[in-house]
């Protein structure tokens, strides 16, 4: 891939035979509510409108991307969404409840086009909704193409100077296998990948992309989504907050549904990506950024320095 900010955005991970570890990750932690109006620094343009394709484990057993779902329509507008993959490593998530998030989507589009006429129609982002891998990948972390993998592959060979996103808030599974199966596309790619329980249900996935894809253009978040909702002492604790009261209070269709996620307190677990996209040039890892800040780190076998 053409170098675009002077390094090398290769990623290196350890894996069952190597002993090296150079990924993109996030070294800040700041336990703050991203989406309020007061920010640590001011928004920046981002250069160019970011194709997107989201992988995501929405109806499964964490609601939490049905919040970050929401989030990615309402401010829709600012993607090209190429792709909305069902991807469940752990779980029963199904393209259906994709589907009606979507539905609640165009009951608000009337409301959201009198801020902007470039908001997707909802019978586009339903041709775009695929049914991925419904489970964990065997040893191999590779088994046979899926409705969502073979659409990957797709939209990455797309003519396009741009890269196509791959937003993976859930399993790794169906871009392990694209990647197996055309492995060309890693040219065409760049991965912001929400790690944490996701990473140890797609273990065989993770390990395969890793091994046979070293320079494979990846960001790995194992902890930024925690500032949505947690504190220090307690990070997988969801704070008790009136943010929804405040902030949402049944706005519209999308609005109402947010309640139904944790009593409507923020966990937003994919969200970090959307944010890294929005804020500023996502070809520069090393910036200050809504979604997080990330460095390359190394380690030697036995050795853990991620965030």
């Amino acid at each position: 891939m053409p170098q675009t900010t002077g390094y090398n955005p290769s990623l290196k991970h350890i894996t069952r035979n190597s002993n090296y570890f150079e990924p993109y990750v996030s070294i800040l932690y700041l336990p703050i509510f991203f989406l309020l109006s007061i920010s640590l620094f001011s928004q920046q343009p981002v250069p160019e409108k970011p194709r997107v394709l989201i992988s995501t484990d929405i109806g499964g057993t964490d609601p939490d991307d049905n919040q970050s779902m929401a989030h990615l329509l309402m401010y829709s507008e600012q993607f090209d969404i190429e792709g909305l993959v069902s991807s469940p490593s752990y779980g029963t998530g199904i393209t259906s409840e994709i589907f009606r998030m979507i539905k609640l989507y165009d009951k608000d589009l009337p409301k959201l086009q009198k801020h902007s006429f470039e908001f997707p129609k909802p019978d586009y982002l339903r041709s775009i909704t695929k049914q991925g891998r419904r489970g964990n990948a065997p040893y191999s972390g590779v088994t046979s193409a899926t409705e969502g993998s073979n659409w990957i592959i797709r939209c990455a060979k797309k003519e396009d100077s741009r890269p196509l996103w791959v937003l993976v808030w859930g399993g790794l599974e169906d871009l392990a296998q694209a990647l197996h199966d055309a492995p060309e596309i890693q040219e065409n790619i760049r991965v912001y990948s929400i790690g944490g329980p996701n990473k140890k249900w797609s273990a065989n996935s993770y390990a395969y992309i890793t091994e046979h894809f070293p320079n494979l253009w990846m960001i790995e978040v194992n902890s930024r989504y925690y500032g949505f909702f947690s504190n220090n002492q307690q990070p997988d604790v969801i704070k008790t907050t009136d943010y929804y009261e405040k902030h949402i209070q049944v706005a519209r269709h999308l609005g109402k549904d947010f309640k139904s996620y944790y009593n409507g307190e923020i966990k937003m677990g994919g969200t970090p990506s959307l944010l890294y996209l929005m804020d500023g040039d996502p070809n520069n890892p090393l910036r200050e950024s809504w979604g997080g800040s990330f460095e390359k780190i190394s380690r030697s076998a036995g050795e853990c320095m991620i965030e």
